[in-house]
């Protein structure tokens, strides 16, 4: 339920995903906002539009449209790379305005990213950052406001510059007042240089909490981003609530002497009309091919004759037109979907990871015999996977219905998942990288979250509590989940007995507070994104640049790069991903296969291996399965006795 009329639009707002900063999930600023009564509202997290898709997503059920933008750190004009990190760059706030300037941030941001990671040597990236020239040389289609209240772009020459780019209908001077000191005077020098420079101011509130309750965590968060204690941190904090989503009219209420640039964030809010949920011109390499379907029928009839043979006894026969029969249903399924092209791609994968295991194993080696990898899942149910090498089981001979797979009420992509040997995957995907471009294949993002454990850890250094007492019970913190009693009671019984502090009852309930406190900050981060990472495998292919659909930014691992979307966002927005995994049991087996051709003399092909083995059932069924992949933890040895 809305509790106004709309009357101010909020356009400066940092989410968890600005790592440390921000403390709300993108979902809980924009359930907030439509409480509130916000018609629209912007996320412009730092440097980042990892939360862009999850805003779109949630905002659309609250009432309330999804701007999207980002706070960008701008190298002053004539900074050299040198100066990154070094704490010389100033904020601007970039706010979409159409597809075009969709485009532009996520260029401006790939840009902003690329040379944190310059060197493999380099284990802690340096903080992103952009030079002037390349925001102007990405100005269409974008707003710019100048920025925040403590580091935004205020002087004259910089924003005239900003001005020539982006022109007086997309350049704002943006007025923030956290209630700090000479706010007001800020304000007012600004809002004098807009008018000198013929260009609107518009208000914002920098939010990085939807609720008062997470003012504290975002406290902690500034300790720990400065590796500092609350107390030593101080200076640093904000010391109020003014980051904290407001309602629209205590916003009308805070810029009261700058009513115009109150109103301006309605009109511009109403100019930024791009919705990320519809197309973003996303298409992987075969979706729009016209002759899919017949090259992958072709395909498929080719290796059927290979697998099934012609002139062969009258079961074999029969089998085989089972076979052709089961081939026209799958093949009618997947043209009727429009997936002829994305088998095609996965084979064009597997294809290419067949060049890559020749290179890895040697044309001579033992292992030569051994597929490049393996489909797990419910692909190996598919015959087109098993004639296209995506699956090395014949669903035919085992029996297994194709509908858990692939079925006429489809909705978005199957689900094939590669399995690689180590060695095979950490060649394969660079080589990915260079077969479709670097500007077209990137891996999926993770975010790692807080959890217990680590942020006990964490958290107990901000707070200042001993690093022994923070250890013991961090050891201790997976048998709890957070927001539980337990948990609870474990962080409060913490402190130091009664008794071995005698005569020092102050600092033992001093101490006792802090753990309380280390409780309820524990339970507000846990689930929050931690910081960016990458998927284990999962890789995203187009047919044109990505750095157009997604940011593209390097991973930790030289060689590789990845999208700021995480496989739920890049699922919302349609991207195919392909996972390429690294198995280590697969490893194994080629270890095997390599010990058994020196020991034995033999060479071991395992396409060959029968499925009923009595031995081999005799083992499993007597739960001798140590080292036996998936079925070696101690609940599946007893289920299968």
């Amino acid at each position: 339920m809305r509790l106004s009329c709309p009357s101010y639009v909020e356009l400066h707002c940092h989410s968890a995903y600005s790592f440390l900063d921000g403390v709300s999930l993108p979902e809980e600023l924009a359930q907030r906002a439509g409480e509130l009564g916000y018609e629209a509202l912007a996320l412009t997290d730092h440097n980042s539009v990892s939360g862009s898709m999850e805003l779109a997503q949630a905002a659309a059920g609250c009432g309330v449209r999804a701007i999207h933008g980002a706070e960008i750190d701008m190298l002053a004009a004539g900074a050299d790379a040198g100066a990154r990190g070094a704490g010389s760059p100033r904020h601007i706030t970039l706010l979409v305005r159409d597809g075009r300037g969709w485009s532009n941030l996520c260029r401006i941001i790939t840009l902003a990213h690329a040379q944190t990671r310059e060197g493999s040597a380099r284990r802690v990236p340096a903080e992103p950052s952009v030079d002037m020239q390349a925001v102007i040389d990405h100005a269409e289609g974008l707003v710019c406001l100048t920025g925040c209240a403590g580091r935004g772009v205020h002087d004259e020459p910089t924003v005239r510059r900003l001005l020539d780019a982006f022109g007086p209908q997309d350049l704002y001077v943006e007025l923030q007042r956290p209630y700090a000191r000479h706010d007001r005077a800020r304000n007012r020098a600004l809002a004098a240089l807009a008018r000198r420079l013929g260009c609107r101011c518009v208000a914002s509130g920098d939010v990085h909490a939807h609720a008062h309750s997470r003012a504290e965590l975002q406290d902690a968060f500034v300790a720990l981003r400065h590796h500092a204690t609350l107390d030593a941190s101080e200076p640093l904090r904000r010391g109020n609530h003014s980051h904290v989503m407001s309602t629209p009219q205590a916003m009308v209420s805070r810029f009261a002497d700058h009513p115009d640039a109150v109103r301006e964030t309605l009109l511009l809010g109403e100019r930024l009309t791009f919705d990320l949920r519809k197309d973003l011109g996303y298409r992987y390499p075969g979706a729009e091919d016209g002759s899919a379907c017949s090259r992958l029928a072709e395909l498929c009839l080719r290796r059927l004759d290979e697998r099934y043979g012609s002139g062969a006894p009258r079961r074999a026969r029969a089998v085989r037109e089972e076979a052709r029969a089961r081939l026209e249903e799958e093949l009618r399924v997947i043209e009727r979907l429009g997936l002829a092209g994305f088998f095609l791609l996965h084979h064009d994968m597997l294809e290419l990871a067949r060049e890559v295991a020749v290179e890895v194993r040697g044309r001579e080696s033992v292992r030569a015999l051994l597929a490049p990898g393996r489909g797990r899942g419910s692909s190996v149910s598919s015959l087109v996977c098993y004639l296209t090498g995506l699956s090395h089981i014949d669903p035919i001979a085992s029996r297994l219905a194709l509908g858990r797979f692939l079925h006429e009420d489809l909705r978005g992509l199957p689900d094939i998942d590669l399995d690689f040997p180590r060695e095979v995957r950490e060649r394969l995907i660079p080589r990915v990288h260079e077969r479709y471009g670097r500007d077209s294949a990137a891996l999926v993002a993770a975010f790692p979250t807080f959890r217990a454990r680590g942020a006990i850890r964490e958290l107990g250094k901000v707070l200042g509590l001993p690093a022994g007492d923070i250890e013991r019970v961090a050891r201790g913190a997976d048998r709890y989940s957070a927001g539980e009693h337990g948990l609870a009671a474990a962080l409060a019984g913490a402190s130091p007995d009664a008794d071995a502090t005698a005569g020092a009852a102050h600092s033992t309930e001093v101490a006792g507070e802090r753990w309380r406190w280390l409780s309820k900050l524990i339970e507000q981060a846990y689930g929050l994104p931690r910081h960016l990472s990458q998927h284990p495998g999962g890789m995203i292919v187009s047919t044109r640049p990505l750095i157009d659909c997604c940011p593209v930014v390097p991973a930790a691992m030289e060689g590789r790069q990845m999208v700021q979307w995480d496989k739920d966002s890049c699922a919302d927005a349609g991207f195919l991903k392909i996972d390429l995994l690294g198995l280590g049991m697969l490893s194994a087996v080629e270890r095997a296969v390599e010990l058994i051709a020196s020991v034995r003399g033999e060479r071991i092909d395992l396409s060959r291996i029968p499925f009923d083995d009595r031995d081999t059932f005799r083992a499993i069924q007597s739960a001798e399965t140590v080292g036996v992949f998936q079925i070696e933890s101690r609940a599946q040895m007893q289920s299968l006795r």
